[in-house]
């Protein structure tokens, strides 16, 4: 089991010291599949969540393409997918909340981890919304078009969800100061470190400190 601090800690060193590589070494993709190998069980979902989100990253590739500029395209794609793979797969079957009690962990201030958390809490209660407000379009037989009718429907959707975000918002508020919240979320548990943290932590260091395999177009 990968402790949640000690992935936040992975992956923030990951991601930005791949950011300072300009060319692509296998080397780089060593903790991603280290990760792999250790999350069998999560290799499918996670491929699903990453066939989605390349949706975005291919859009930057085309634009590096256009301009001639294979190995920077190459390097993006690269790049990207390894942290995002690296992300999924380390927070893999982490709630929100224990997200937030790895911040707390690492000692970072109350109000960026009670921010990240509520934040965190909308855009999941958003969606939920979303895909109701989906469903109760699709059984009275909705079919988006073109035109006018569609642009209003879409309209009154996105115009409701904002009310409605602003009511549970309010919701909030009042629930928390009935609970005296003073801006600070407090542990439920504390977290056990395994050697298997270690293990990832010292493999993301390796991969920075040898270059082998470059990868070029």
């Amino acid at each position: 089991m990968i402790s949640t601090s000690f992935g936040l800690i992975s992956i923030t060193l990951y991601s930005f010291g791949l950011s300072f590589f300009n060319e692509v070494y296998l080397s780089l993709f060593l903790p991603t599949v280290l990760l792999i190998l250790i999350q069998k069980k999560a290799i499918i979902p996670t491929l699903k969540k990453v066939i989605f989100l390349n949706i975005f990253i291919v859009i930057m590739v085309i634009s590096a393409v256009i301009h001639k500029e294979y190995n920077y395209a190459l390097l993006i794609a690269m790049r990207a997918n390894a942290i995002i793979i690296f992300a999924l797969l380390v927070f893999y079957n982490k709630s929100l909340f224990d997200i937030a009690n790895g911040m707390h962990t690492l000692r970072l201030p109350d109000k960026l981890v009670s921010l990240f958390f509520f934040v965190g809490k909308f855009i999941i209660i958003i969606k939920q919304e979303f895909n109701t407000t989906k469903k109760v379009m699709k059984i009275r037989n909705f079919r988006a078009k073109t035109n006018v009718f569609s642009y209003k429907v879409y309209a009154n959707v996105i115009g409701m969800l904002i009310v409605k975000c602003f009511e549970r918002a309010e919701k909030l508020k009042n629930s928390m100061i009935l609970r005296n919240f003073k801006g600070k979320i407090y542990q439920s548990k504390s977290e056990k470190i395994s050697t298997i943290d270690f293990i990832i932590f010292f493999c993301v260091l390796l991969s920075f400190s040898i270059q082998f395999g470059k990868v070029s177009l």
